[in-house]
């Protein structure tokens, strides 16, 4: 009960909703109207950054004696970088609106992108090492999310369905230019769909052909374990018969010894053996 507790405790989920419930407080405020949401949603998300990143620390100052365990948070960096990025966060709430200040929007670039930086840190266990099902609905997952962004943020995306291929095709770096990102909002969003949505494309491609190879690779390794197979078994059968040929000659030396008599006349009691002369 008290290991759950402490893996409860020490769970990076808290740390990475409320790095993405940040998002689109960081885009809204690129909108013309931002909406008062927004603030609030900065202050929400620093108060759990900083939170969690005092919790690792004192974590880190209780376990000061035991070794690293390769926990998310027990880096030197990345506690540096949780401190700054809760900070941020808060900073980012009172700095006037992106829309109405280029300072603040470059501010709030810098801390988007180190934001990108520590959810793919965060997340770095959920994409290595799985499934193809389970990459196809985290890339469809992502396709969608981002062709909600685009509708939300791009006045010259009318429809959903419109937002959708305007997210494949940005994260396909295909460009077919039948759509193009038409604010600033959704051109910086761009950037980040293509930072991550290639990413997770790739990810998917990749287990596709490591499928298709793979499945190429253990037929090879089957057609070598069966002539392993084939010739362990001629090995044995040799040595069987080896072993049978070596019995019967130790059993006919056996019986030609026994058989043949000895030509010497034992010596009496008390009488010591016959002297062989020399020729």
């Amino acid at each position: 009960m008290k290991h759950r507790h402490t893996d409860a405790a020490n769970s990076p989920w808290p740390m990475l909703i409320a790095l993405v419930a940040s998002v689109p407080a960081f885009y809204d405020s690129m909108m013309p109207t931002p909406a008062t949401w927004a603030t609030w949603m900065y202050l929400v998300s620093g108060v759990v950054v900083l939170a969690s990143a005092w919790r690792v620390q004192r974590r880190l100052r209780d376990r000061a004696q035991e070794p690293s365990r390769g926990h998310w948070g027990e880096r030197p960096m990345q506690l540096k970088l949780d401190w700054f990025l809760g900070a941020a966060l808060l900073a980012n709430a009172v700095l006037p609106q992106s829309n109405e200040s280029e300072p603040a929007l470059i501010w709030r670039l810098v801390i988007a992108v180190l934001m990108l930086y520590r959810l793919l840190k965060i997340s770095q266990p959920h994409f290595t090492e799985t499934g193809l099902a389970r990459l196809l609905a985290m890339g469809a997952a992502v396709l969608a999310l981002c062709g909600i962004g685009f509708f939300w943020l791009d006045p010259e995306v009318k429809t959903l369905h419109d937002g959708l291929w305007l997210a494949f095709s940005t994260a396909a770096t295909v460009g077919y230019g039948d759509m193009v990102p038409s604010s600033t909002a959704s051109r910086i969003f761009s950037v980040f769909v293509v930072l991550l949505g290639y990413g997770i494309l790739s990810l998917v491609t990749a287990s596709v052909a490591a499928m298709f190879v793979g499945s190429q690779e253990r037929k090879v390794e089957r057609e070598i374990l069966g002539d392993m197979h084939r010739e362990m078994r001629e090995l044995r059968q040799e040595i069987d018969q080896l072993r049978q040929e070596v019995r019967a000659s130790r059993q006919q030396l056996e019986g030609a010894m026994a058989s043949t008599p000895s030509t010497r006349p034992a010596p009496e009691a008390g009488q010591a053996p016959p002297t062989p002369r020399p020729e």
